[in-house]
């Protein structure tokens, strides 16, 4: 009996993947961030990984382009409940885009920049739909904005990433020089970030509807 001929790997049977730049990117962002390399992208749409070079950079740029693609795709928060309902629902959505994304968010790139100066946009043109005057809109807008992506970037950096019940190194330095009635206060700040960032944001809701109370 002739000895058997060892099988050569050859083609996947079926079609070949058509690739895109917007498959890949759609893949991407269906995986999740933790998840994305060009390997698993590559296996979730069935091609081999250097396939994908024709279509993205490196794995930074099908980072920043799912990221993008992300913010583009989130819905903008209903005006059909006032203005502050209105602030708090695009408050809690950006937290949580930009938690989920911490790291990844490409700061300085071109397409996001069009991309959340659209969205301020809109958002601008809600709240004067709302009632505000545009000016007030834009202080609004900006100043709810601004907190949120500070905020996120200080979650980011508040605990060990090596060990997420610790705090970072350098907030136990910080930590280390507060009187013990603040440390013990900031230590609450550890336990639940979300909600003290929560408190914050409810003090300039709050100032904002004193100031439309009296307006000057």
């Amino acid at each position: 009996m002739p000895p058997e001929t060892p099988r050569r790997a050859g083609p996947r049977p079926g079609p070949k993947p058509r690739l895109s730049r917007e498959k890949i990117v759609r893949a991407a962002v269906e995986l999740g961030p933790e998840e994305v390399s060009i390997g698993t992208v590559a296996a979730a749409l069935g091609a081999a990984p250097a396939s994908l070079y024709r279509y993205i950079d490196s794995l930074d740029d099908l980072l920043a382009a799912a990221v993008e693609s992300v913010f583009a795709a989130t819905p903008l928060p209903s005006a059909g409940r006032g203005w502050r309902a209105y602030l708090e629902e695009e408050a809690a959505v950006r937290l949580d885009l930009l938690i989920r994304y911490a790291g990844l968010l490409p700061e300085r790139s071109a397409d996001l920049i069009v991309i959340v100066s659209r969205r301020f946009e809109q958002l601008v043109q809600g709240l004067a739909g709302l009632g505000f005057p545009v000016e007030e809109a834009v202080l609004a807008v900006d100043a709810v904005v601004d907190l949120v992506h500070d905020g996120a970037a200080q979650i980011s950096h508040l605990h060990d990433p090596d060990d997420p019940a610790r705090p970072s190194p350098a907030m136990a330095a910080a930590l280390a020089l507060y009187s013990p009635d603040v440390r013990a206060a900031v230590e609450g700040v550890l336990e639940a970030p979300r909600e003290h960032l929560w408190r914050k944001l409810t003090l300039v809701l709050d100032g904002l509807a004193a100031r439309r109370e009296t307006p000057d």
